[in-house]
């Protein structure tokens, strides 16, 4: 099944319903209301081996040398990533891929992590990305087959997601209320987790918000 930057379902006008309610929700929150978010923890002390350490780590570093040029924020927008949402502490400002994607890769995410930082082009400084997976949930609320160790990283989704034309995403809404809006609503997105490679997170690399980001 096609995994898009995120599916035409999940946007609006190149906005994300995804982005919009991670920026909005604090951390461990697990809501299941209209406009709120859903967050699955995982299993405490979930045990991995040095096999995973290992392809974990290089998964990551392949992101690294991948999204590189993306420190320049320019390149970013060349290639095709929009500044989606506001920038929120402990989040940054999120640079969504308009483009679809075919399933999960560690090299091309979804989502660009910046940081306001005037030393640097444009503006904005790399902090990390964001990968989206389109995958049934597992008996321990996480998704089934996931391509980081369960004791590693922490995917979640929202619920009941209504992103009308000027990109806000007031909460309470009804699937109705919302199209009568001229808004966008998604019932639930895709899993989703963050991955700190460019700036660490005391929060751990994997962390929803990483508190040394401005």
């Amino acid at each position: 099944m096609k995994v898009a930057a995120i599916a035409l379902t999940l946007f609006m006008s190149s906005g994300s319903a995804i982005l919009v309610a991670a920026q909005a929700a604090p951390d461990g929150m697990h809501q299941h209301e209209s406009g709120s978010m859903a967050m699955h923890d995982h299993a405490a002390g979930a045990p991995v081996s040095y096999t995973e350490l290992k392809a974990t780590l290089e998964k990551l570093e392949r992101a690294r040398q991948s999204t590189a040029k993306y420190k320049d924020v320019r390149v970013a927008e060349s290639d095709g990533y929009r500044a989606i949402g506001p920038d929120v502490p402990g989040m940054g400002l999120h640079y969504v891929l308009s483009a679809e994607q075919n399933g999960f890769d560690i090299t091309k995410p979804p989502i660009l992590l910046y940081e306001k930082d005037a030393s640097v082009p444009g503006g904005y400084a790399l902090v990390g990305v964001s990968y989206l997976l389109n995958a049934p949930e597992g008996p321990d609320g996480q998704p089934l087959n996931a391509p980081f160790p369960k004791s590693l990283a922490v995917w979640h989704r929202h619920e009941n997601i209504c992103v009308l034309p000027d990109r806000s995403t007031p909460h309470g809404l009804s699937e109705q209320q919302c199209v009568e809006k001229g808004g966008h609503f998604t019932g639930e997105t895709q899993w989703m987790v963050h991955a700190w490679i460019w700036k660490d997170s005391p929060q751990g690399v994997f962390s929803p918000k990483n508190s040394s980001v401005m």
